[in-house]
């Protein structure tokens, strides 16, 4: 859970899934945040030259001034 609160319903009990990109409130079951984006994104080299992505989950209630 969360410290977001609900734009629709004023409702602070909101589910954030990571593994989704998703945040929905589950009083009214608005979706806050879909497709939650990652800042930055790297790539790193595993065994056998196989390349994989890494990232960083970025909330849109983060503070981007400081």
């Amino acid at each position: 859970m969360s410290s977001r609160v609900c734009r629709t319903c004023g409702g602070a009990d909101v589910d954030v899934d990571q593994a989704r990109g998703s945040a929905v409130c589950t009083s009214c079951g608005s979706v806050l945040e879909d497709n939650i984006i990652v800042s930055e994104v790297q790539f790193v080299e595993g065994s056998g030259g196989v390349s994989s992505a890494v990232g960083q989950f970025v909330s849109a209630d983060a503070d981007l001034f400081t």
